[in-house]
């Protein structure tokens, strides 16, 4: 966290430095050795490509980038600083059981913005609880860009990063084209993590997948059944049989 010394105004300052390929040398970062130099290189590019696509994507639920730059020999990103907690950090603290109202004061502007950003051409690829700052009366802000990739470009997901248990299957092959559904299953994946209390099973583990009970009969009495069987169609293996766009999905939970 600091502050600009033109106007005072507060902001949260994000570094590149992975732990596990880089030391600190004064300010600068620096990479462990020359195995790790390739990936630390790359990494900062893709930190950079990041930083330019967040500053390119304006919207009230999606962290506002202020600027960005090369110094000490690694990458900065300057970013509005807001107040809140991450959803997962919530339900962790939050014990108890979590309502239709606060899924859907969470994820319906989560699925607004990521709609537009998919009218941009653009992907999340790693919407998850811990990505999601829930700031006053829930208002969500999507967090960390460093998977987002232009999906009309069919760049290789094994470029990015993932977290098990959200990414789409697409996500751990490069068989089958990413696109609109991938972060459709991220956030039934993200939906259902709120019921289940617990991170859904890795999407590439199919037998553990196909033994998970469906959401409209695990939670049948305690969620509108309209929004459990949205949350278990987002979640289908086959990226046909889910939601092709964020206004079907939607229009599932009878929420337009």
């Amino acid at each position: 966290m600091a502050r600009q010394l033109k106007d005072q105004q507060q902001v949260a300052i994000k570094e590149y430095k992975p732990k596990q390929l880089t030391l600190r040398d004064g300010l600068n970062v620096s990479p462990c050795d020359e195995a790790s130099a390739v990936l630390f290189q790359r990494g900062r590019r893709l930190f950079m490509e990041e930083a330019t696509l967040l500053s390119s994507l304006k919207h009230p639920n999606i962290v506002s980038v202020l600027s960005f730059f090369l110094a000490n020999n690694t990458a900065y990103i300057v970013m509005n600083f807001d107040y809140g907690t991450t959803l997962g950090h919530h339900l962790k603290q939050n014990k108890q059981p979590v309502t239709g109202e606060f899924l859907l004061s969470v994820f319906k502007p989560v699925i607004s913005c990521i709609k537009n950003m998919h009218h941009r051409g653009v992907l999340h690829l790693d919407i998850k609880p811990d990505n999601i700052l829930l700031r006053p009366s829930n208002n969500p802000l999507i967090l960390d860009f460093g998977s987002a990739l232009l999906y009309k470009k069919q760049q290789q997901p094994q470029a990015h990063s993932m977290t098990r248990g959200y990414a789409a299957p697409e996500q751990h092959s490069n068989l089958q084209a990413l696109g609109p559904w991938s972060d459709i299953y991220a956030i039934g994946a993200s939906m259902r993590s709120c019921l289940d209390r617990s991170t859904p099973p890795a999407a590439s583990d199919l037998e553990k997948i196909r033994q998970l009970p469906p959401c409209h009969i695990r939670h049948q009495g305690d969620i509108a059944q309209k929004l459990l069987y949205a949350i278990d169609w987002a979640m289908q293996i086959e990226p046909s049989k889910r939601p092709q766009t964020t206004h079907d999905f939607l229009n599932a939970m009878n929420y337009l």
